[in-house]
């Protein structure tokens, strides 16, 4: 397995801290909507059944585990670069009856992936994982020829900002997500580029996008727990920089969550990208 030490963004997950695991399997449950309605894209852009799939990025086998439901006679290739990820993954498809169709591979997307898996295959499906590698051009071109002529590739990423309400986060800190927000900008965040062009540079033919939100609210307790770990992620990461009233104010809104009298949400965009390989000719 290649590795890139000097530019992979993927390092953090090869060793999982246990909170980035929990993120992840809450932000499955929350994204369950979404997930579904991409899959109905998913299998409106296939010419027929998909009999192989591969799942770049897999996380926490949320995304793998629903491609094998929906499309029941596919083998599904679950790709991610942690192996605590990959062993999440399995878990999942066994306890959802689809065990016996998921490979798990653990490869790093930023070296030579394809060939640890199948050629010619039906679906290619990525979800919030190309703004992870160092090149996404280069993970392109290698997506379009894994892909049989016909076969599908969709790429789902985040679009625009992250918007919570109300905007003192419920902790009573008047314009306390405004000025979080400018630290977290200065924070920078590595975007994945002009995904219409990138695809169309790859090979791709027939590139849709279709625009979706993830949502996660306080008044579950698993948007609850979902939102105070972002909130305690920020927390980590900017507490040297607010000042003594926004970090009470911040722990005010982290101890409402805690306590279930939170009116917090949180709203992000997720672009959809469906971009298929021309047929041969």
């Amino acid at each position: 397995m290649t590795h890139h030490h000097s530019h992979s963004h993927q390092d953090p997950w090869r060793d999982l801290p246990d909170v980035l695991a929990e993120n992840l399997v809450l932000e499955a449950t929350l994204n369950e909507p979404l997930l579904h309605s991409v899959l109905e894209e998913a299998a409106a852009a296939l010419d027929r059944a998909p009999a192989t799939v591969l799942d770049l990025g897999s996380g926490t086998g949320a995304g793998t585990v629903a491609l094998a439901q929906r499309f029941p006679g596919a083998r599904v290739h679950a790709l991610d670069v942690s192996s605590k990820l990959l062993d999440h993954v399995r878990a999942a498809a066994v306890g959802a009856g689809v065990g016996e169709r998921v490979e798990s591979h653990e490869v790093d997307l930023d070296g030579d992936w394809p060939a640890a898996v199948p050629r010619n295959v039906d679906l290619v499906w990525s979800a919030l994982t190309l703004h992870h590698v160092a090149d996404p051009a280069v993970v392109l071109r290698q997506i379009f020829d894994s892909l049989r002529p016909g076969g599908a590739f969709v790429l789902t990423e985040l679009t625009g900002e992250t918007v919570f309400e109300p905007a003192d986060l419920g902790g009573g800190g008047a314009g306390l997500r405004d000025r979080l927000a400018e630290l977290t900008a200065a924070h920078g965040h590595h975007g994945g580029g002009e995904w219409q062009d990138l695809l169309r540079d790859a090979g791709f033919v027939s590139v849709q996008r279709h625009d979706r939100e993830f949502i996660a609210r306080a008044d579950s307790a698993e948007g609850a727990r979902y939102l105070a770990i972002q909130l305690r992620g920020q927390r980590g990461r900017l507490a040297e920089r607010l000042s003594g009233e926004d970090l009470a104010g911040l722990n005010a809104a982290i101890a409402a969550l805690d306590d279930g009298a939170s009116p917090l949400s949180l709203t992000s965009g997720r672009e959809v990208w469906v971009a298929v390989r021309p047929m041969a000719g």
